[in-house]
């Protein structure tokens, strides 16, 4: 085989154009790796960049897709050789380096990772992109101190990749979680994925301070609700923001901070140092494995999907997790 398919976004003339094009292989630089492509996954921010809402890729022409999991094929890598399992997510993939939704890849070495023993190149695809955001993020809480006996952790954007393995980690290592969805067809979903309660916002408060509600929380949607739930923490309580599904805005107050000594954590999966990448997927791969991973990946699609099923996750007509194949 002398060439390979990938999924591609370009922007010649400032217009969003996408289409799957035909790559021929070529010599691998210094240090890179070819991987044949197994699974890669579609997050939200794919879904943004797929359908054109939002310009994610940096430049005119790239392959979107922030993760894949695969076999090396070649490898100019000390670190890496022929027929070993890997995978990676973030790091560029998608924004500034071709990322996974393609059946072969050229990656260099410093962004991958080899697959942990206790997972496979399904499961870590299962997990993938959105359930590291979610380990980083919880890791982030506990190491700032949240405990289990302060109460509750609020996850906004429940039925979403990253709330919903946020859910079921949390869940899983014993903390009481509160489900925020805009969407009542999703409460069974997410009580079966570890959900103690769910609720959908309709009028939120606008004072300075609210009740004290929620212990701590993990926002994928910004804007309003992200002040929301900045004012209804408790004392010392943590808040990690991990997107923008609503707004990137956030008009607040300083009393949650000063008067409460409310916590904002920020994470960020693409920027994440690799040598610290290894800690989280191996807890990803023990402590904090996701138990319901069949429940929370709804959909398994094929590259050429894709096009569609990223107009379905932007309209919010897509639950949980969809893993694609490549082959």
């Amino acid at each position: 085989m002398q060439s390979f398919n990938s999924l591609v976004i370009d922007y010649k003339d400032n217009e969003h154009n996408i289409s799957f094009r035909t790559k021929i292989f070529r010599e691998l630089k210094h240090k890179e790796v070819l991987v044949k492509i197994k699974y890669s996954s579609l997050n939200y921010k794919d879904a943004l960049s797929v359908s054109g809402k939002s310009k994610i890729i940096r430049g005119e022409e790239m392959v979107p897709g922030l993760d894949f999991s695969g076999t090396v094929i070649d490898s100019k890598s000390k670190k890496f050789n022929k027929g070993e399992k890997v995978l990676a997510t973030g790091s560029g993939l998608g924004e500034t380096i071709d990322g996974g939704f393609s059946e072969f890849i050229y990656v260099p070495d410093n962004i991958l990772l080899h697959v942990p023993k206790k997972l496979s190149l399904l499961s870590s695809m299962q997990i993938g992109t959105a359930g590291f955001t979610a380990a980083i993020s919880i890791e982030k809480m506990l190491l700032n101190k949240q405990s289990i006996g302060s109460g509750p952790i609020v996850v906004t954007g429940a039925s979403g990749g990253v709330g919903s393995i946020s859910i079921n980690i949390l869940s899983n290592i014993g903390f009481e979680t509160i489900a925020i969805t805009r969407n009542k067809n999703y409460i069974p979903y997410l009580k079966k994925i570890g959900a103690t309660s769910v609720i959908i916002p309709k009028i939120l408060e606008k004072k300075s301070l609210n009740n004290k509600l929620f212990a701590g929380s993990i926002d994928n949607v910004g804007g309003e609700l992200l002040d929301w739930l900045i004012k209804s923490t408790k004392d010392n309580g943590n808040i990690v923001s991990v997107g923008m599904a609503s707004s990137y805005n956030l008009n607040t107050t300083v009393f949650p901070l000063i008067m409460r000594g409310i916590n904002i954590l920020g994470v960020s999966s693409t920027n994440y140092p690799n040598n610290k990448r290894r800690f989280i997927w191996e807890k990803l791969s023990n402590k904090y494995k996701p138990s319901q991973l069949s429940l929370i990946n709804k959909n398994c699609i094929n590259l050429k999907e894709v096009i569609n099923y990223s107009k379905k996750m932007v309209s919010g007509k897509v639950a949980g997790r969809t893993i694609i194949k490549i082959y």
